[in-house]
């Protein structure tokens, strides 16, 4: 994992990502740099994103620093592709269906009385302990939710993990409005090609 930036930095960093997302026109590109970025930006160690596909959300990328270091060089994860329904008992469904981000500062410890809840089974199946997570909708102006992006185990400079800070936050949301226009000009080319 790469060493915590400044604030300055981060912003740098945003604003020249920002430049290079505008100039990606694959789908696939776009959606691992964004990640891979996001992540960078606050510190992260896994994330994910998720594609609205008809009533379905359906992973496109998955990265976590701590399972690919248990991995030989030069591998990579082995990814699965897998949709769900998008419905409110998962924390991204939930996501899209209210438009609201959703920040988690312990997936184990999830108040009761919210609709959603954690689905452990990736975690019991990878040996990976997901705790601080935020899942941010990718809303178009119009209304439109086309994915989630989901953000997890932030890390402060002692490698513990904490929960997203409100500085965390304000660039993810800030990040997750210029991905949905660039995603949103993606897809509108890909269908105008079509």
């Amino acid at each position: 994992m790469a060493e915590l930036l400044t604030s300055e930095h981060k912003l740098k960093r945003i604003i020249e990502l920002e430049k290079t997302i505008n100039e990606i026109k694959d789908v696939d590109v776009l959606l691992e740099r964004v990640l891979t970025e996001a992540r960078a930006i606050v510190h992260a160690d896994a994330g994910s994103i998720y594609v609205v596909e008809k009533d379905n959300l359906k992973i496109r990328y998955a990265q976590n620093d701590t399972q690919q270091k248990r991995l030989d060089l030069g591998q990579k994860l082995p990814f699965q592709s897998f949709s769900f329904p998008i419905n409110e008992k998962s924390m991204c469904g939930y996501c899209v269906l209210t438009q609201e981000m959703i920040n988690e500062p312990d997936v184990y410890a999830i108040s009761k009385d919210k609709k959603y809840s954690f689905n452990k089974s990736s975690d019991l199946l990878t040996g990976y302990r997901s705790k601080s997570i935020i899942a941010i909708p990718l809303t178009t102006v119009n209304g439109t939710c086309l994915g989630v992006l989901q953000i997890i185990n932030p890390q402060n400079d002692q490698n513990e993990i904490v929960p997203f800070d409100d500085e965390a936050i304000l660039y993810l949301k800030h990040f997750a409005t210029s991905v949905t226009q660039a995603l949103e000009r993606t897809y509108l080319t890909r269908e105008m090609v079509m």
